[in-house]
Formats: structure tokens, C-alpha cells, sequence
């Protein structure tokens, strides 16, 4: 099953890469308004998600928006906006569970990947603590564990065919955060398309 998903989601994944703020982190070049700007289109994207998720995989640890709040609310940014994405992303079973959670703990891993970034971008130098891209390991614990999980699942060929679908739309919910959410400046976020 995760062969599958991955091979099946690979394209979109290359897709929601790029044009990602995260890319100016692994340049080093981003400024400090892209970072609140990045923080704020992850939150949104991992609490809609995390919490559909939830309601289908009790064992699903939904901590990476709790982290994101708190360096928003570091930064001084409103993130209340999320609400308003809610209605573009859900989940109805537990197999499309499985496939919102294959990316959604797959991105985390990235994410430890930038955080090794972080403290060479000059502009970030004066935040004191990173939740978020902080390079806690917990991340990788997070992707063994669904691993394990998806392993000792039984799949009939339409739970399978759902967790694809699922994870394809995850990405999709993801891009269409990624693309519709722009700052203003530090306190004022709006989405590009109401």
C-alpha cells in the first residue's frame, strides 16, 4: 500500500513543490514576511487535515498545527483564517484516512530536512525558537509509526483505490493552501480567491 501511494502521488508531490516558500529556506533567502507567510499556509493546510484525520485514525498524533500555532503566534500572525478552508477537505473512512495521513506524515519529513536550514537564513536569526522547523526527530518516529500502521492493514481493492484518491486530493487541498493564501503584511493574511 505505501508503494502504491507513493508511486501514484509522486507527480503531484513534485507539483506542490515547487513555488513552495520552503524553497527560499534551502537558499537561504527568505525573508522573515515569506517564513510568517509559510508557517501561516502550513497551519492551514495541517489543521484541516490533521483534524479529519483524527476522526478516523484516533492513533494519529495531529500535533504539527499545535506547533505551527505557536510560532504564529510568535510572529504576531492571526491565523483564524483556516476556518474558511475547512469546507475544500474531507474525509469519510478510515482508508481515506490513511491516505490524508501518508502525506500529511510524509511532508513532516521534509520539513525536518528545511529546519537543518533554518539557522543559515539571515533573516530568522533573531527568532529564538522554531516549533515547527525546530529538527525534532519526533517526525521521524511519526513516519515509522504510520508505517508500521498501514503494514498491518488489510485493504480490499476499493480501500486501497479510496486511500489513493485521498492522498492525491491532500496534495491537491495542499497546493490550492500553498497557492490561495498571500500576506499582506505581518498581521493582515487574506485568501487570493474568496
Amino acid at each position: 500500500m505505501l508503494e502504491r501511494l507513493r508511486e501514484e502521488t509522486k507527480e503531484l508531490h513534485r507539483e506542490i513543490e515547487k513555488g513552495n516558500l520552503a524553497e527560499f529556506i534551502l537558499s537561504h533567502t527568505i525573508t522573515r514576511d515569506q517564513y510568517k507567510l509559510l508557517l501561516l499556509q502550513n497551519y492551514i493546510a495541517y489543521s484541516v487535515t490533521e483534524g479529519q484525520i483524527k476522526v478516523f485514525l484516533v492513533e494519529f498524533p495531529a500535533d504539527k498545527c499545535e506547533q505551527l500555532q505557536k510560532d504564529l503566534e510568535g510572529e504576531g500572525v492571526d491565523y483564524s483564517i483556516a476556518k474558511n478552508f475547512q469546507k475544500y477537505f474531507s474525509i469519510n473512512n478510515r482508508a481515506e484516512a490513511i491516505g490524508a495521513a501518508y502525506v500529511v506524515e510524509g511532508s513532516s519529513l521534509g520539513g525536518m530536512m528545511i529546519s537543518q536550514q533554518i539557522a543559515k537564513c539571515p533573516s530568522l536569526s533573531e527568532i529564538e525558537k522554531h516549533h515547527f522547523f525546530s529538527g525534532n526527530r519526533q517526525a521521524v518516529n511519526g513516519w515509522k509509526q504510520f508505517c508500521k500502521m498501514v503494514k498491518k492493514e488489510t485493504f480490499s481493492a476499493s480501500e486501497e483505490e479510496q486511500a489513493v484518491q485521498k492522498a492525491r486530493e491532500t496534495f491537491q487541498f495542499f497546493g490550492k493552501v500553498f497557492s490561495e493564501v498571500k500576506l499582506l503584511t505581518p498581521s493582515e493574511v487574506i485568501p487570493v480567491n474568496k
